[in-house]
Parts: C-alpha cells; structure tokens; sequence
C-alpha cells in the first residue's frame, strides 16, 4: 500500500531521504511497521535518529496521521490505510 509521509522540521532526516516528503510503497499495516520499513530502506543511521535504545519511535518525536490524529508511543500498532498521511515531527518545547 501507498502512504504519503512528511517529515516536518526534521532536517537530518530530510537530508538522509533527499525529501521533506515521500510516497512510500510498504508491505505492512501498521504506524510501527511502516517506520521499520523505512529505517531498513534507509538505514541505520535513519534508525539511529528516530529510534530509542529498545528499538521504539523515540519520545522526542511525535506522529501526525491524516492531519487530524496525535499517535501515541503506544498507539503506533495503528493500521494505516492506503492513502494515509503520516507526519513525523520533533516534539519542542520553550518558554
């Protein structure tokens, strides 16, 4: 299935993708399959960025799906549909 994903104000990801934003082709169903596609299309240093030591979508990071709905860290067993868009971004805080 097709799902669009954008990376928002991730430029090292941006950087190892050559893109802020991709169609991407994956065999999966899920959030957490989808971005374990991706760091095994991309690479370890991909996964080194996005992923936490247990191999989970690091804290600092958020995920955006269909512009509408916040996943949580224990959500990303979410089924994707084709056509879905999934936003990655870098949770920032400031005061």
């Amino acid at each position: 299935m097709k799902i669009n994903i954008t990376f928002l104000s991730l430029p090292k990801v941006t950087k190892i993708i050559s893109s802020k934003s991709i169609l991407f082709n994956f065999s999966g169903q899920t959030i957490n399959d989808l971005l374990n596609e991706l760091v095994k299309k991309y690479g370890i240093e991909l996964g080194q960025f996005l992923l936490d030591d247990s191999g989970k979508l690091d804290s600092i990071f958020k995920v955006l799906l269909n512009e509408k709905q916040w996943i949580s860290r224990d959500q990303m067993n979410k089924t994707l549909k084709a056509g879905d868009q999934v936003t990655f971004m870098m949770l920032v805080g400031g005061g």
